[in-house]
């Protein structure tokens, strides 16, 4: 029997990833070199379907790292000398704030319970004017998700901030306002259904302007990392050393699927999987973990529940594979991921086991 992975990331292959891996060993891609014109012509393709799939403007840029935490350390360098404030209420928005404390910058932070979102923005003293703001999207180990008016709203309160927000369990569904933000970052391995090893940041021009003078005033920026060199690459449609050329080219087979298939019917399908889910859940003697249904995420469902092994293994003995809870909750809570190659079929099978 073949497992079906509703795991939070990695997760299910979408089923153009294993046609288009397919194609690759076929045509050679991974023995591309990035310097090549074939190699170029791969990243414009992914970045044009990329912009299109996540409406990003025109002066945004796309580079390419291995991970969506070494996102958060390259945009912690560069665009913060000392100060960044963090928006933390979960595990992932807190190893932001932990790696802007390792990479020795003087890191500030709001906590909320976990399960929680945050109150009304002018309820909230953000202390001094930060130089870089972070904050999650969507909070995979809570299942907490963040309106995008409210991400909004901080940059029109700081806008002289670099606000970078992190859509890592978010993307492809979640859609974001590029015109209130300067950067945001995901990994391959959740919403877009691939082989974990790349992270992709999305930066405007106003984050290479800072770290250009943050560079140009002495401040180390980065190694071999930086924003500079990754954006001088990027505009050449490049890298900066030899990348994962297979995922590069699978994002792109992926975001072109999805412009096909259709951006509003995606969402939909994703938002109608979720309504069931927690339809079910609110009515059972398992609780989602967010009590408040707006700050709900579509993509990665939270329950409460004292017996979270016999959950899982029951449902592995029909093939599906879905989360622990994260951290302090491994033995309290499952975690469902919601992604677009998560089919209703599953489930409403899922469902019917546990009644």
């Amino acid at each position: 029997m073949k497992s079906i992975y509703l795991t939070p990331g990695p997760t299910e292959l979408y089923p153009v990833v294993k046609k288009s891996i397919a194609e690759a060993i076929d045509k050679d891609i991974c023995c591309l070199s990035h310097r090549s014109q074939q190699f170029m012509d791969i990243y414009k393709h992914t970045f044009d379907n990329l912009k299109q799939l996540l409406n990003i403007p025109d002066n945004f840029h796309m580079l390419f790292v291995s991970s969506a935490t070494e996102c958060m350390d390259v945009i912690l360098r560069g665009c913060a000398r000392e100060y960044s404030y963090h928006f933390v209420n979960g595990g992932f928005s807190k190893r932001f704030f932990n790696i802007a404390n390792e990479v020795e910058k003087k890191a500030k932070k709001i906590d909320v319970p976990y399960g929680q979102a945050f109150s009304d923005l002018n309820d909230i003293d953000i202390p001094g004017n930060p130089e870089l703001i972070a904050i999650t999207q969507n909070e995979t180990s809570t299942g907490v998700a963040i309106q995008s008016d409210y991400i909004t709203n901080i940059k029109k309160k700081f806008p002289d901030s670099i606000l970078v927000v992190d859509i890592v369990t978010a993307a492809p569904y979640m859609k974001l306002d590029y015109s209130g933000i300067d950067a945001s970052f995901f990994s391959v391995q959740k919403g877009f259904g691939m082989p974990s090893g790349l992270g992709v940041l999305f930066v405007n021009e106003k984050v290479i302007e800072r770290s250009a003078k943050l560079r140009s005033e002495k401040v180390h920026i980065g190694g071999f990392h930086n924003m500079i060199w990754l954006h001088e690459n990027a505009i050449k449609f490049q890298t900066s050393e030899t990348p994962n050329v297979l995922g590069i080219y699978l994002i792109g087979k992926v975001a072109e699927h999805l412009n096909n298939y259709g951006v509003d019917k995606m969402r939909k399908e994703t938002e109608e999987k979720a309504k069931l889910l927690y339809d079910f859940f609110d009515n059972s003697e398992f609780k989602p973990f967010v009590k408040n249904k707006q700050d709900r995420s579509q993509t990665v469902i939270v329950v409460d529940t004292p017996n979270p092994k016999e959950i899982k293994d029951k449902l592995a003995k029909h093939g599906y594979i879905i989360g622990s809870g994260y951290g302090d909750y491994l033995n309290s809570q499952i975690r469902i991921a919601n992604f677009p190659m998560h089919k209703i079929e599953w489930m409403e099978e899922i469902i019917s086991l546990l009644k």
